[in-house]
């Protein structure tokens, strides 16, 4: 259950929230949000809280979408959006919710929009994506990767370690057979891609239906079944790189893809998500990239604040 510190900075957030989505905010209202922001880690994550909402369930009633309200009218407004808060069982909301559970005490962790590479005593190279953590576990029987949440890209030790070497991840176990290969925690499964010689993958609940990637190969799994194995490019592990290269892919795929590198919230409204994109964009640099999007395509980038964007079409 919340305490009530954490109950007054969810209102303190709600507040803001509606203040913000009734009118225009000031200069000197955006900067004294931005110092109430700042000054606790915890106003950062209620304020998260709010924007995660909003992306799910557009959580603002839509009377009081974009026009200015009484005093009155903003405090019903926010008692609306705290009865929303609690009926969708945000109100005890905290970095633990946020982070998926041993993510928080893991060995290795990069934050949004964060790239990490380790080297593990057997010479094998992990990569960590964006908000990736992970275990390692290494004794005489295995070498054993754990996933706690995000993505990384793996590539073997060259030492001649006899040791069988897996990844683990919520839906079963990757095992490396010499190879170079990425793995990626969904929401409800796994996806992983070859780049090199070959992996097995073993669901958790069905592990003698395990099955064979190659190079050039990637799948999905759950805790039962492997997806059909789709191709698979160095291109779609460009994020090692800091990049993210689309062929004909829509404006929000990319969008979403953008997400995974920023706090916050970016939104992609259906009309402009429909626009198909190519191109090469830099991962750490999203704003320029929302930018040049901008400045190609039919659409207008607006910053609500800096943790809150849209895109939509013109």
């Amino acid at each position: 259950m919340a305490s009530l510190h954490q109950r007054k900075i969810v209102e303190a957030a709600a507040t803001w929230y509606v203040q913000f989505q009734s009118e225009a905010p000031s200069d000197r209202q955006r900067q004294a949000w931005q110092r109430w922001l700042d000054s606790d880690p915890a106003h950062r994550l209620a304020w998260e809280q709010m924007e995660q909402m909003q992306r799910h369930l557009g959580a603002l009633p839509r009377e009081a979408s974009r026009r200015a309200l009484s005093a009155g009218q903003q405090r019903r407004q926010v008692l609306k959006l705290l009865a929303l808060v609690g009926a969708t069982g945000y109100l005890g909301w905290s970095v633990q919710d946020r982070i998926s559970p041993g993510a928080l005490w893991a060995d290795y962790r990069t934050a949004v929009g964060a790239h990490r590479s380790i080297e593990l005593p057997d010479g094998t190279r992990v990569e960590l994506n964006t908000d990736t953590a992970v275990d390692i576990s290494y004794d005489s029987q295995q070498r054993l990767i754990t996933l706690q949440q995000g993505e990384i890209l793996v590539s073997t030790g060259k030492r001649g370690d006899a040791r069988p070497l897996y990844v683990a991840t919520r839906e079963g176990r990757v095992q490396a057979l010499g190879t170079v290969f990425s793995v990626r925690q969904l929401s409800t499964a796994t996806r992983v891609g070859v780049l090199e010689d070959q992996v097995r993958l073993s669901p958790r609940d069905a592990p003698a239906d395990d099955q064979r990637l190659k190079a050039g190969e990637s799948a999905e799994f759950d805790r039962q079944h492997v997806s059909p194995h789709q191709p698979y490019t160095a291109s779609q592990a460009a994020w090692v790189n800091g990049q993210l290269i689309v062929l004909d892919a829509t404006l929000g795929e990319v969008a979403e893809e953008l997400d995974r590198y920023r706090p916050g919230s970016l939104r992609c409204e259906p009309q402009a998500a429909r626009l198909r994109v190519s191109g090469t964009f830099k991962v750490n640099d999203s704003d320029a990239v929302l930018s040049n999007l901008q400045a190609t395509l039919p659409i207008t980038v607006s910053y609500f604040t800096r943790y809150w964007v849209s895109i939509k079409h013109r």
